[in-house]
């Protein structure tokens, strides 16, 4: 059997000192049916921090793939974390972001590098790419070739609408959105179908964020489109395998 598993970003939600702010907000998405919360907890100490900086800087080390590396060099990147996954015994469970500012930056950069790294997989932020490249990905037939590609290789869903000018639109339901809508649900729905057939696992998360993710005077606050989003997809998905 097929579980579909939202999580919820803290995005936008300080944890406040002992994390007061999350305490009694964690039960509140339970009750709304989040399986799981998505954290930085990393220690945000200026020192440490600095400190860190300085470590990596002294041995030469970057802290995560950018978006200026050759294409090469993000290759040889993503096959060595690879080889960490598994002396951490995680191999597949390890994700890499479609995300601006990174190697995965642009559907062209991924037709390159995918093949290259065939064990890779990737958490699937495609509002990236919609900005990147100023349209709707299923149009043409390049387009729907990396796509192809893509699918088979997502094992977590960034299930956030954009537009070709945005990463994020504030109201996802309303009708001026609606051929957005549809392409992203399309896509999920591939990814969605696709999962099912060899895991019995899907997860998602409806990572809307704060300004400037969201726009300024926006309806309705950036935690509350995540919510209703992620109910109404967590529907839409389950609902799918049914089919």
């Amino acid at each position: 059997m097929v579980v579909i598993k939202r999580f919820r970003t803290v995005w936008g939600v300080e944890s406040g000192k002992d994390f007061e702010n999350w305490i009694p907000w964690f039960p509140d998405l339970k009750k709304q049916g989040f399986a799981g919360v998505e954290v930085d907890i990393t220690d945000r100490d200026v020192d440490n921090l600095q400190q860190l900086r300085k470590i990596l800087d002294d041995v030469g080390l970057e802290a995560t793939v950018l978006d200026y590396w050759s294409l090469d060099e993000s290759v040889y990147f993503y096959q060595k974390t690879l080889g960490i996954d598994k002396e951490l015994g995680l191999t597949g469970l390890v994700s890499h972001e479609t995300h601006r500012n990174r190697s995965l930056f642009t559907p062209y950069a991924a037709k390159y590098i995918l093949p290259k790294v065939p064990e890779l997989r990737v958490t699937a932020d495609i509002s990236h790419w919609v900005v990147v490249c100023e349209r709707l990905l299923d149009l043409g037939e390049e387009d729907r070739e990396i796509l192809d590609l893509l699918i088979p290789r997502v094992t977590h869903i960034h299930a956030r609408i954009g537009t070709t000018q945005s990463s994020q639109c504030p109201e996802p339901e309303d009708p001026v959105f609606k051929e957005e809508r549809e392409f992203f649900e399309r896509l999920w729905l591939r990814i969605v179908k696709a999962r099912s057939k060899d895991s019995g696992l899907i997860t998602f998360v409806p990572e809307y964020g704060p300004y400037p993710y969201h726009p300024y005077g926006s309806v309705r606050t950036h935690g509350q489109v995540a919510d209703s989003e992620g109910a109404r997809l967590q529907k839409l998905f389950e609902d799918s395998l049914k089919e």
